[in-house]
């Protein structure tokens, strides 16, 4: 049933054991139509006319005994902006899902706001315009549009514990979600301080945004690849999930389609296996199984280990749109994904 439902950021409240997970949208709404009718959802309703009549109108999709969880990233990149937060939003209003912000919800609010010395707290530079821009075509910097859909943005929790199983959208890093729990909203969510704060290096809230909502990263001993936007990265996304990694080849996250590079600027096959220097980030070893974005993987969907899968399998990027489907299972099972690849 559609009862007990609860505030995003509470930790251990009785739950629904059915929900289903969803990777980032990215602007692709036909894709998660597409996902959502293949999981059953519909939006098809009736309501009554003047004349007496009824006739069809859209409802927020829902299904009669299961809830979507969105780990965000809903905006840029794609074609359909407007119309992928609008699906997402009236499904968090109706109770048929719930979502966690994403990195890319996060500056988008981070591009609005201004810090105490009145300076956008994400700069406004060539690299941040170009991210941002398909955003900014459908909800332009000022707008009466963008006001309303970043100020729901801040009132998305910054993860979910939803007693079974755990949802953000980069990393479950328990130490920098104990620093966040006393700052966020009562809904979970940002503050202007948040803002600020996990926008400004040096600040243990910076430290905490970047860890939950783009991972955590270790430096590469000197090395460096050029990522899929063309920007230069002499840090490596750490594999929070992967217990057994012990270098820095076996444990940074490197795209097949990145060039690596040497501190010599000579082009190298791997990172080298320098042992994994202190991170202050431990794998994760909980017994509750946590489903997270963000990473961009390819290929056929499946668990990074027993307690943590990616559901971030490049939508926008001519990849599919991930989900997976849990129903109470601590063990995490590669059957469980579904997923909508649009023609």
């Amino acid at each position: 049933n559609r009862t007990g439902r609860f505030s995003g950021h509470s930790d251990r409240q009785t739950f629904m054991a059915a929900y289903d997970i969803i990777g980032d949208v990215h602007g692709c709404a036909d894709k998660l139509v597409g996902l959502l009718r293949k999981l059953d959802y519909v939006n098809e309703g009736e309501e009554a006319a003047s004349d007496g009549t009824t006739k069809k109108v859209p409802t927020p999709f829902r299904h009669p005994e299961r809830q979507a969880i969105f780990v965000g990233d809903l905006i840029d990149r794609g074609d359909y902006q407007l119309d992928s937060v609008a699906i997402v939003r009236a499904m968090v209003e109706d109770g048929s899902a719930k979502m966690v912000i994403g990195n890319h919800e996060f500056n988008a609010v981070a591009y609005a706001t201004k810090n105490d010395a009145g300076e956008w707290c994400r700069p406004h530079n060539d690299k941040n315009n170009g991210q941002h821009a398909r955003f900014l075509q459908s909800a332009p910097h000022g707008s009466a549009i963008q006001r309303e859909l970043l100020d729901w943005f801040m009132t998305l929790p910054l993860w979910l514990d939803l007693g079974g199983v755990r949802v953000v959208h980069a990393c479950w890093d328990a130490r920098w979600i104990d620093h966040l729990r006393p700052l966020v909203s009562s809904t979970g969510g940002l503050t202007r301080q948040i803002v600020i704060d996990g926008t400004t290096k040096g600040t243990r809230t910076y430290d905490a945004i970047e860890t939950l909502l783009k991972g955590p990263e270790v430096w590469m001993d000197g090395c460096y690849y050029m990522d899929k936007d063309g920007h230069r990265r002499d840090h490596g996304r750490l594999e929070w999930w992967n217990s057994t990694a012990t270098t820095l080849r076996e444990a940074v996250r490197i795209d097949p389609s990145w060039t690596l590079y040497d501190e010599s600027d000579s082009e190298i096959e791997q990172l080298p296996a320098t042992p994994l220097e202190s991170s202050g980030i431990s794998p994760y070893t909980d017994s509750v199984p946590v489903v997270f974005g963000h990473y961009w993987f390819e290929g056929t969907p499946v668990p990074q280990d027993v307690r943590t899968a990616c559901v971030d399998y490049s939508a926008v990027k001519g990849g599919p749109l991930v989900g997976y489907r849990w129903d109470g299972e601590t063990i995490l099972d590669a059957a469980k994904f579904a997923y909508f690849q649009a023609p």
